[in-house]
């Protein structure tokens, strides 16, 4: 019987020790650091995502303006000529 209970601990422990439980590895954000062994909890965590995203949507809309004028300046260079 303790063996029993041996063998079954043991195997518990080696699935819970290969089990990946969602924590990010180093390949998956490069640019973004959002580890869940900083300190932060799961809703910081979150907040820290969501205030990026809408980071990076501002940038992309600034950029889609600048692409816009810049066509508008490649058009005018194209009918001067």
């Amino acid at each position: 019987m303790k063996t029993f209970f041996y063998l079954l601990t043991l195997f518990i422990s080696l699935t819970a020790y290969s089990t990946d439980y969602g924590y990010l590895k180093k390949e998956d954000q490069v640019y973004f650091k959002n580890d869940s062994f900083e300190g932060s909890n799961k809703w910081e965590r979150i907040d820290k995502n969501v205030k990026e995203i809408n980071k990076l949507h501002g940038e992309i809309a600034t950029l889609k303006a600048d692409i816009a004028e810049l066509k508008k300046e490649v058009e005018m260079l194209k009918n001067k000529k």
